[in-house]
C-alpha cells in the first residue's frame, strides 16, 4: 500500500473514531438546569440578586451580601434520555436512561467590611447519552466540565457590589464503541483529560432601591487539550490521542424586585444570558497510528454553532410569616426557560441537545430558618429539532443527518441547605 493511501487510511480511522464522540459538542455544553434549589425552583434567575456562596456560579458578585460567613451545599440530579440516530445502522433510537448527578460545594468569609471571599467546586457543564442496539453493540459517550473557583468581591457602597472569580476547569471525555459481553477488542475505546488554569468570571450588583436589584455577569471562554498516552480505534491502537474542548463564553444580565413593602410577600425575577457558542468553529483531532501506518494524523472537525439566549423568568410567593424573626418562613416558587438553538441541523448529534430550542419549566420550595435555610425544587426539559441531509453527504463527524427527528427530555431534582455564621 503506498504512504499517501496509507496516511488516508490512518486519517480516516482516527477521524472516525475521535469525531463521533466529538459530537457531543453539536447541542452546546451548557444545560439551562443548574444550580442550586432555591434558585432553579425561580427558572434559574439568580445573576441580578444572589447573595449566597453559589454566586461562585452564577454571579461573584453576589458574594458581597454575605454578612459575615456562609457555607452551602447543593445536590442535583438528572434524569432523562434522547431521541436520535447515533448512526447509519441505528436510526430513530431511545437512548438509555441517563442518570448526571451534579453538585455545588461553597463557602464564603467576610475578611473587611468592604470584602468577602470565597471558594467552591462544581461541575459546570456536561454531555453523554448511551445507545444499544444491533447484536449487542453499545454506543456511549460521556463528557464533563468541573470547575473550582476562588472569587473576592468588593462592595464599595452598601447597594454596589463587584465580584471577579478565578477559574480551573477540568475536562474528561469517555467514549465507548462495541459489545461489553465480548472478548473481542471494542470497535472505540478511550478517555481523554485535561485541565485549563486562565478562566475568569466577572460581575457586579446593583440595588437602586431597596426592593430593586439588578446585575451582570461575564465568563470567559476556556479553551482545553485532554489527550492520552494510548486508545483504541476501529479496534487499532494508537498512541498519543489529543484534542480540544471549548466552554464559550457567556454574558448575563439580571434583575430583581420585591414587593413586601407593598404588603405582599412575593418577588420577581428575570435573567438573561447570551452565549458565544460560535467560538466553538473546530479544533482538529490528532494521534499517532501504529507503526507503518503513515505516521501522525490530524483530522479537522465540523461544529457550524451558533450563539445561543437563554431567557429566564421567575416568581415567589412567600408564607407563614415570623413576627418574631421577621421573615416569611416557607417560599413558593415557579420558574420558566426558553433556550435557542445552538447546533447546526445539518450537523446532529445524537449525544447532547438537539438542534433546536428547549424549554424548561420548574417549581420549588423550602423553609427558612434564620441562619440556616433548606431548598428542594424540580424541574423539566424539552425540546426537538429536525436534522437535514449533511453536506455533499459527508459529515464523519456527526451522528445520522437524514430526515430524522431529534428530542431530548430531562427531568432535574434539586436540594440544597445552607448555614450563615
Amino acid at each position: 500500500m503506498s504512504f499517501s493511501k496509507r496516511t488516508a487510511m490512518a486519517l480516516g480511522v482516527l477521524g472516525l473514531a475521535l469525531s463521533t464522540s466529538r459530537s457531543v459538542r453539536a447541542g452546546g455544553y451548557d444545560t439551562p438546569m443548574l444550580y442550586t434549589a432555591r434558585h432553579m425552583g425561580m427558572g434559574g434567575t439568580a445573576i441580578g440578586y444572589v447573595g449566597d456562596p453559589s454566586a461562585l456560579f452564577h454571579n461573584p458578585a453576589g458574594l458581597g451580601k454575605v454578612q459575615r460567613g456562609e457555607v452551602l451545599a447543593d445536590f442535583s440530579l438528572l434524569v432523562g434520555g434522547i431521541h436520535a440516530s447515533p448512526g447509519a445502522t441505528g436510526r430513530d433510537l431511545d437512548s438509555e436512561t441517563t442518570v448526571a448527578p451534579f453538585f455545588l460545594v461553597g463557602g464564603a468569609y467576610r475578611v473587611h467590611p468592604m470584602i468577602t471571599i470565597g471558594v467552591g467546586v462544581f461541575p459546570i457543564a456536561s454531555a453523554g447519552a448511551t445507545y444499544k442496539y444491533g447484536t449487542g453493540t453499545e454506543n456511549s459517550t460521556e463528557l464533563f466540565f468541573l470547575e473550582t473557583t476562588p472569587a473576592i468581591a468588593f462592595n464599595p457602597l452598601p447597594n454596589l457590589r463587584f465580584g471577579f472569580g478565578y477559574r480551573m476547569t477540568y475536562v474528561h471525555l469517555s467514549r465507548y464503541q462495541g459489545d461489553p459481553d465480548s472478548a473481542s477488542i471494542p470497535t472505540l475505546d478511550f478517555k481523554l483529560s485535561g485541565w485549563n488554569y486562565l478562566g475568569f468570571r466577572a460581575g457586579a450588583q446593583w440595588a437602586p432601591l431597596p426592593w430593586l436589584e439588578f446585575g451582570a455577569v461575564f465568563r470567559d471562554m476556556v479553551n482545553t487539550k485532554v489527550t492520552n498516552s494510548q486508545g483504541i480505534a476501529l479496534r487499532t491502537e494508537y498512541t498519543d490521542i489529543s484534542t480540544h474542548f471549548k466552554l464559550p463564553a457567556k454574558l448575563g444580565f439580571g434583575a430583581r424586585a420585591d414587593f413586601d413593602r407593598f404588603r405582599v410577600p412575593a418577588s420577581v425575577a428575570l435573567d438573561f444570558e447570551y452565549a458565544f457558542n460560535s467560538q466553538n468553529k473546530g479544533d482538529p483531532l490528532e494521534g499517532t497510528p501504529p507503526a507503518g501506518s503513515g505516521g501522525p494524523t490530524s483530522v479537522s472537525n465540523v461544529f457550524r454553532w451558533q450563539n445561543s439566549q437563554t431567557y429566564r423568568v421567575g416568581f415567589e410567593y412567600r408564607i407563614l410569616h415570623d413576627e418574631a424573626a421577621q421573615l416569611d418562613r416557607v417560599p413558593l416558587r415557579v420558574g420558566y426557560v426558553y433556550d435557542t438553538q445552538v447546533a447546526n441541523a445539518t450537523y446532529p448529534t445524537a449525544f447532547g441537545t438537539p438542534p433546536g430550542p428547549t424549554q424548561v419549566i420548574t417549581a420549588g420550595t423550602g423553609y427558612n430558618g434564620g441562619r440556616w435555610q433548606a431548598n428542594l425544587a424540580y424541574a423539566y426539559r424539552f425540546g426537538h429539532g429536525a436534522v437535514t441531509d449533511a453536506d455533499n453527504g459527508n459529515c464523519q463527524f456527526c451522528s445520522y443527518a437524514g430526515k430524522d427527528d431529534y428530542r431530548i427530555h430531562l427531568h432535574g431534582m434539586y436540594v440544597d441547605a445552607s448555614y450563615k455564621f
